[in-house]
């Protein structure tokens, strides 16, 4: 029986880490070890971001099966719960869950949080949303039960997550020194006092909260997220004096090879300039102007650069794993690390540790990498970094696993939940939740010593992770799961994308955006629940064979639809499919 380590790097391009001309030396561990394994080019998100990306991925399904993602998991399987049910023991270092926290990702026994409780999340991505509709008496009886169930559960996380802070519990281990606790009992009285009085009334107090919004009581009781991640001033003043240097080498790296090598899309300007649509033009400025000058990177170094990300780095993550592994080198385990080093903001060295030679080495690296950059480079180098500093603590993982004589006894599989959207090579005029190749096409790698290393040549997408997860277990898999067992498919002819766009996913009222890609074209079309197919509104249309970088949306010419009769019968397929759900 094999052991399971399952990697996730959220936010990364398959192009970036694979395929490009210097690839082998933004992550060379991984370029190394993906000639070890499966892999292939063509594995495919069905979203952008985390929250509905994690429904392929975690629960083999497309996302918007069984009420899309509004309630997360509750409504389909997560696949750490099939490992529990077989006696895996499932360890999860990982986000403290924010939104609907008992469905983020059901299942694991062992957690350690990376990131503290934010109620601001299901605020900004569900509350905000209903606050008006229900004031104004415009959701349903079911609406309003979900709307209560997951307040409810909020308050139940977040009282949880004080209490383990405030006693120092392990699932807090990796917070517990690192947030001011000083009024943490006040807080756990007034947070028990707001719950109490939801439960004595559920309908009074939502109608206050969505009515005071921002100004309620509950947005005045601390969080109590990380403050401190750099325990001694001394290292964060070294770090300073130590590395600003370098840090001025790669602002001058990527303002020099972007100004050179990155090609600017005049044509698509001067398009959009003609039909008077001048938010494309700005976007594709903006694009260019931040690929020149990477505005963010000097708060990686300056006197706060301990507050820059609210969670734990990879390094501290992995120190965490290798301590809950000395417990369990004899038990039967899945380990889900899920880690946003490479995700924007980028992160390119150990922030979060007391050991100055840590930070030596991670720069060590650094400058290494910089003394290799290719004549013709274009892109974000410090994206670059960050990878090659995730694929420097993948390594370090895979020599403790085989340094305890471990390795042979674990399958590795490491992937993506979706792309990243900040590389600026190529320019873009809109960045965040867009349809782009680079925001879909995730890397993946799947590893043990018994495994025969193949490439794929067709389709594949995240909702093949979980069987293939499975399958590596030796756990049959239910019918329940969509994906395909990678360790025996050949890969289909097209990828699906499908999502709500940002914000609250609400199917009935908003439209929700359908893809496909293949071969030939990437076809994107917006679509009410509401409406019948031949209401759809064509948004986006890509000859990938004539234009492989998505510059020319073909979506108005008049003979394309006569061509993409293939891709469109796809999409009506898939949206009927769901359309009978609801």
């Amino acid at each position: 029986m094999k052991n399971i380590l399952f990697i996730v790097i959220d936010s990364v391009t398959n192009d970036v880490l694979f395929n490009k001309e210097n690839s082998s030396e933004i992550a060379p561990f991984l370029n190394t070890l993906r000639k070890k394994s499966i892999s292939g080019d063509k594995m495919f998100s069905e979203a952008p971001y985390t929250e509905a990306a994690l429904m392929s991925l975690l629960g083999s399904i497309d996302t918007l099966d069984y009420g899309g993602y509004l309630e997360r998991l509750k409504n389909c399987s997560c696949v750490f719960e099939d490992f529990k049910n077989n006696d895996f023991n499932v360890f999860y270092p990982n986000y403290y869950p924010a939104i609907y926290p008992s469905y983020v990702a059901p299942g694991p026994n062992e957690i350690r949080y990376i990131e503290g409780f934010n109620f601001n999340h299901i605020w900004e991505y569900r509350f905000s949303y209903y606050a008006d509709l229900y004031l104004s008496g415009k959701t349903s009886k079911k609406e309003n039960n979900m709307l209560e169930e997951m307040l409810d559960d909020n308050f139940k996380s977040w009282i949880k997550y004080l209490e383990k802070l405030r006693d120092n519990d392990l699932e807090t281990s990796m917070l517990n020194d690192n947030v001011n606790k000083s009024n943490i009992d006040n807080d756990l009285i007034s947070l028990n006092k707001e719950y109490n009085l939801f439960l004595k009334d559920k309908v009074t107090y939502l109608k206050e909260l969505f009515t005071s919004k921002e100004g309620h009581r509950l947005f005045k009781i601390d969080n109590y997220q990380m403050i401190d991640k750099i325990h001694d001033d001394n290292i964060r003043k070294n770090v300073i004096s130590r590395y600003r240097e370098t840090f001025k080498r790669i602002a001058k790296l990527d303002f020099k090879k972007n100004l050179l090598n990155n090609k600017y899309p005049y044509r698509k300007t001067f398009k959009a300039l003609f039909k008077g649509k001048f938010d494309i033009v700005k976007g594709l400025m903006a694009g260019y102007k931040n690929s020149l000058i990477d505005k963010d990177l000097y708060e990686r170094i300056n006197n706060h650069y301990d507050l820059f990300k609210i969670q734990r780095s990879f390094y501290t993550v992995s120190q965490e794993f290798f301590k809950w592994l000395d417990n369990n080198k004899n038990s039967k385990w899945i380990s889900y690390i899920h880690v946003d080093d490479a995700h924007f903001p980028e992160q390119i060295f150990t922030y979060d540790t007391k050991d100055i030679n840590v930070v030596d080495g991670d720069f060590k690296r650094i400058n290494q990498y910089l003394d290799k950059i290719p004549k013709k480079y274009k892109g974000s180098i410090t994206y670059d970094l960050s990878l090659n500093y995730c694929d420097h603590i993948i390594k370090n993982i895979f020599d403790y696993l085989e340094k305890y004589k471990l390795l042979d006894n674990t399958s590795v599989v490491i992937t993506a939940d979706h792309g990243f959207s900040y590389y600026f090579s190529p320019v873009r005029e809109k960045y965040v939740i867009s349809n782009y190749r680079e925001n879909y096409n995730v890397p993946f790698i799947i590893y043990n010593k018994d495994i025969k290393p193949r490439m794929i040549e067709g389709y594949l997408q995240t909702k093949d992770i979980p069987a293939t997860l499975l399958a590596l277990g030796n756990i049959s898999q239910d019918t329940k799961y969509k994906g395909n067992n990678l360790l025996n498919y050949q890969g289909g002819d097209y990828s699906l994308l499908e999502y709500m766009g940002g914000g609250c996913p609400d199917v009935k009222r908003r439209p929700i955006i359908l893809g496909v890609r293949d071969d030939n074209y990437s076809v994107n079309i917006k679509i009410s629940i509401n409406n019948d197919f031949k209401d759809y509104s064509l948004e986006e249309v890509y000859d990938l064979k004539k234009d492989p970088f998505e510059h020319n949306n073909l979506n108005n010419k008049k003979s394309i639809k006569g061509k993409i009769n293939k891709e469109m019968s796809i999409l009506e397929k898939r949206f009927n499919e769901i359309k009978k759900q609801y």
